[in-house]
């Protein structure tokens, strides 16, 4: 081979080595490009899934924060063509990445607050099936799937699920809460093959979690198992710490009315297999063991005198009227169905003057005059059942208030002054009393026809109103009708004081 013909190899190697060289840095580069771009499509579509999801339920879409797609229950109901974008934009993320179980549990969440709960199910099984690099995706995902199966019932696959989350990572936050769901898979399904482990399960959950939220999980899987071990004390304690951290839970509702029950309560009881009841349907999976706890509870009270169930029937609306007095439809069905019970029981003096009340309740005048005619024949007939001085007080203050709609101050202030009687520890006796004085006094006006020699008596009035808030104000630790009443009575004096000094 001539020297020539060397050369031209060697040239022909040395081009062909850096062609080889340019091509596998191309590749690599295309590879980390092709790489990169792929995670952030991936991660791109999952902060467009998380905000369709806000966007369905008409939460405000906050730009700095895609950590989550847990929300709070809507205000509204979810709007279900675009919940199933944000599903669509979810699954294009797991197309470009199935390693991100932030988006297949952002799928399965989608699919729950759309009642849809076996899609919820077939979802988080695909996601099952992926092999993770990450544990904490691992267990992120099987703690989503042992909740889904719990929530329909399925306890023993639930139990499956969050023990393998806990072997796969024991030690890791994310599983905390299957130690109980757990445990309280077993307890569901009746497995009490290993009921001695149980409390060591839960505080080992609990030792990983501080969230105050999840706490009543943890109180309530301790409570059932001190249950079930015949610990009744420890039991009830446990529930009703749990109690203090979420009142709305149905399983522990149903299980604390169901021990409640045990030790002879009625009320309770009730109260909380009706709460059990209407809480799981919102969910929209209704717990049945509740349904049937309180179709028993309710066939045994209509074994009681109807004196006596109106005396539930009456607390049961108290309860509904203290936790949310403005859902007037609920409430009015429900003392409605205590006067239907037995309007001549004593019970019945507070159902009449708290719908009464609720006729007085409204801004348009038409309706005001006429319900006020229905309110005073409504606590006239609550003053004649009421056997307490606090439930006559009740139904005068109610009275008191339509006779002042009406303009008649007279016989406002004489029905005032009932209430008071009725029940010296009511502040809403004096602070109606104040009112009638101060809105007679108002509504008195020489020029408009009222005989001057009655302005004495109405200026008299003022002067009582003051006197008469100042009590209400000792009775109460602060109310803002009465704050507001005694500084329009306070200017009022100053003005008709101000007026005599000028003339």
């Amino acid at each position: 081979m001539t020297a020539e013909n060397a050369k031209s190899r060697n040239k022909t190697i040395t081009t062909i080595v850096i062609v080889a060289i340019i091509l596998v840095v191309a590749l690599l580069a295309y590879r980390y490009f092709s790489e990169k771009t792929r995670l952030l499509n991936a991660g791109r579509y999952y902060t467009y899934g998380v905000n369709k999801f806000k966007e369905s339920q008409g939460i405000p879409i906050d730009p700095a924060d895609t950590s989550t797609t847990t929300t709070a229950q809507p205000t509204k109901p979810i709007d279900r063509e675009v919940a199933l974008e944000a599903v669509d934009n979810f699954r294009q993320s797991v197309g470009f990445d199935n390693q991100r179980a932030d988006s297949w549990v952002g799928m399965a969440e989608v699919y729950t607050k759309l009642n849809e709960f076996e899609k919820t199910i077939e979802v988080l099984e695909e996601a099952a099936e992926v092999k993770y690099e990450s544990v904490s995706n691992k267990v992120t995902v099987l703690t989503a799937l042992g909740d889904a199966y719990f929530r329909v019932g399925r306890y023993e696959d639930a139990a499956k699920a969050y023990d393998d989350a806990i072997k796969a990572s024991p030690k890791n936050p994310i599983v905390a809460l299957a130690y109980s769901g757990k445990v309280l898979a077993k307890l569901e399904s009746g497995d009490l093959s290993e009921v001695g482990q149980f409390t060591e399960w839960v505080r080992n959950g609990q030792e990983l979690d501080s969230r105050a939220e999840n706490q009543h999980i943890y109180h309530f899987a301790l409570g059932w198992t001190y249950e079930v071990r015949g610990r009744m004390d420890q039991a009830l304690a446990e529930y009703k710490e749990a109690i203090s951290y979420n009142d709305k839970y149905p399983r522990l509702l149903y299980r604390t009315a169901l021990l409640e029950r045990s030790q002879g309560l009625f009320l309770e009881p009730y109260l909380r297999l009706r709460l059990a009841v209407e809480n799981s349907e919102a969910s929209g999976v209704t717990y049945i063991p509740a349904v049937e706890a309180l179709a028993e509870l309710d066939k045994e009270l209509s074994s009681k005198s109807s004196a006596e169930q109106a005396a539930i029937h009456v607390e049961v609306a108290n309860y509904y009227y203290v936790q949310d007095s403005k859902n007037t439809e609920k409430i009015t069905a429900l003392y409605k169905k205590v006067l239907e019970t037995d309007d001549k029981a004593p019970a019945s003096a507070l159902a009449y003057a708290r719908l009464a009340s609720i006729l007085l309740d409204t801004r348009v005048d038409e309706e005001l005059e006429a319900n006020a005619v229905k309110a005073i024949d409504m606590t006239e007939k609550g003053v004649s059942v009421a056997t307490s001085g606090k439930d006559k007080s009740l139904n005068y203050v109610v009275m008191s208030k339509a006779k002042r709609i009406q303009r008649d101050f007279d016989g406002a202030i004489a029905v005032a002054n009932k209430a008071i009687e009725a029940d010296p520890e009511n502040y809403r006796g004096y602070l109606e009393l104040a009112m009638n004085f101060y809105e007679a006094y108002s509504d008195f006006d020489v020029d408009v026809g009222h005989d001057p020699a009655l302005l004495p008596k109405y200026e008299d009035y003022l002067y009582q109103s003051r006197d008469v808030i100042q009590k209400a104000k000792e009775l109460v630790t602060y109310d803002r009708e009465v704050e507001s009443y005694s500084k329009r009575i306070d200017r009022a004096i100053d003005r008709l004081e101000k007026e005599k000094a000028e003339q």
